[in-house]
């Protein structure tokens, strides 16, 4: 595929409510859109939106690396395959292969820029799954499921204005809920957690995300009490760069403990797949998210790893946007197992989301359409 134009256009999304986590609070999100044009006039579309305190670049990094790497892009060719797309963006690349995928070579920054590498991959890989007539799913996974279960997001701060959110999610159709924890004292959080498992019940599965909020004492000491409350699972109770502490938190943990800012660098994630402290996998499930981890292709190298460790996986945004979310929905549905809902259904917190995109949750679930690509209108995006 020769690529005959590239654009970058700044992407300003602005939630309709502060989210608060342990590490911060969002009331803004900036980034960029991508978008690739082949000879035929398809359009590939990616998204960076990057996330330094979960491990990405920064914002000026990203547009320069960016407008760098569009900018010789133009008028190249590029093989019509995934090993095309990788020689093109992966430096270690060997130099065959750099050869038989593209004639250009991206500049080397010299430390990572997983926002910018994602965007600029899934606009590759949306041009090439629509050059092959596939959903991008198919890409990744032949076996890729249509549709992905996908958790809501609960943002309020008080019991009981949670609970009534819990009540309007579970109406909805969701059957996974997901609380922000550690952010308080654990008398508040415990609250909050019960106010949410008495207003549905004991079917609907609940799982809390700490954020590294918690130290190892403070994290056995809040599981002891809330897993009381039959949880699915706890995103990064204890600080990532303590892995040791991570796993013996899960070693007395009465549910899933998932690893998330755990895998904000390469050097992390290899040694949360490598490490080998007896007893089994070093935590029972890894969040995946695309942007952190520079794209869809790494990834899915990351889930199918876990899944040989005995690991789940899910797929979560880094609130991110529409094209983004788009992307990591593809990569959910290709993942080895779909029993742990995907983080993906945060549309509702931005003020400015577009209407009528295809990856709006319906009863808990993101269906994908069997439409090449992404299968996003680029007017409903760019045009705004």
């Amino acid at each position: 595929m020769r690529i005959t134009d590239a654009t970058l256009t700044p992407l300003h999304l602005t939630l309709a409510h502060p989210l608060k986590t342990a590490r911060g609070t969002y009331a803004t999100r900036d980034g960029f859109l991508i978008r690739l044009r082949d000879e035929d006039g398809r359009v590939g579309q990616g998204e960076a939106m990057p996330l330094p305190e979960f491990g990405t670049e920064p914002l000026t990094l990203t547009h320069t690396v960016l407008r760098a790497w569009l900018s010789s892009l133009k008028g190249q060719s590029l093989e019509d395959s995934i090993e095309g797309i990788e020689a093109t963006l992966v430096p270690s690349a060997s130099e065959e292969l750099r050869q038989r995928g593209a004639r250009i070579r991206l500049i080397d920054t010299g430390e990572p820029v997983p926002a910018a590498q994602h965007g600029l991959e899934l606009a590759l890989l949306d041009l090439l799954a629509q050059r092959k007539g596939v959903p991008l799913c198919w890409l990744l996974a032949e076996e890729a499921r249509q549709e992905v279960l996908v958790n809501a997001l609960l943002g309020a701060e008080e019991p009981a204005a949670l609970a009534r959110q819990a009540e309007e999610a579970v109406a909805e159709g969701f059957q996974t809920l997901k609380v922000k924890v550690a952010g308080r004292s654990l008398d508040e959080d415990e609250a909050r957690v019960r106010a949410v498992r008495e207003a549905v019940g004991p079917r609907v599965r609940l799982r809390l995300d700490a954020n590294g909020g918690w130290s190892e004492p403070e994290a056995n000491r809040a599981l002891d009490r809330l897993g009381w409350y039959d949880l699915e699972l706890v995103e990064q109770p204890t600080p990532p760069e303590d892995l040791q502490a991570l796993w013996r938190v899960q070693r007395r943990a009465p549910c899933l403990i998932a690893a998330d800012e755990t895998l904000a660098t390469p050097a992390a994630v290899r040694t949360l797949l490598t490490m080998d402290l007896g007893g089994g996998p070093a935590v029972g499930a890894v969040v995946i998210k695309p942007m952190v981890l520079g794209g869809l292709l790494p990834s899915m190298v990351v889930a199918l790893r876990a899944a040989h460790l005995g690991m789940h996986a899910f797929v979560t945004s880094s609130i991110d946007g529409v094209v983004a979310r788009a992307g990591a929905a593809h990569l959910a549905s290709a993942l080895p197992s779909g029993e742990l809902a995907s983080g993906l259904a945060v549309g509702r917190l931005f003020a400015d989301e577009p209407r009528d995109h295809p990856y709006q949750p319906h009863g808990g679930l993101v269906r994908l359409r069997d439409e090449p690509g992404l299968g996003l209108n680029p007017d409903l995006l760019w045009d705004r």
